[in-house]
């Protein structure tokens, strides 16, 4: 077993629960909405989820890192832009 599983296996927790709390907001706002987390990269599987499921559009939250750190390292928001075959909206 990894060492690194423990910290695996926590952060999915709290991903899940901030989906489920996302997700309990937007019903209590009358609106209808399905969450997932997904293995691989985000822009990666974001894509492959958006053409396998044949989504109309992406509603994608996003939120700032130094430009510096986004020149060398890129950023998920950045790729969906290039690539996105649907329409989306991006909240900050």
């Amino acid at each position: 077993m990894s060492a690194d599983r423990p910290l695996i296996t926590q952060q999915l927790r709290c991903d899940r629960t901030g989906l489920a709390d996302a997700k309990a907001m937007l019903t209590a706002a009358g609106i209808e909405a399905e969450t997932s987390v997904l293995p691989g990269q985000p822009e990666t599987a974001l894509a492959k989820l958006v053409e396998e499921a044949q989504f109309d559009m992406l509603v994608m939250g996003a939120y700032s890192h130094s430009r510096i750190r986004s020149l060398f390292i890129g950023s998920t928001t950045t790729e969906m832009i290039r690539s996105c075959k649907v329409p989306f909206v991006l909240m900050r």
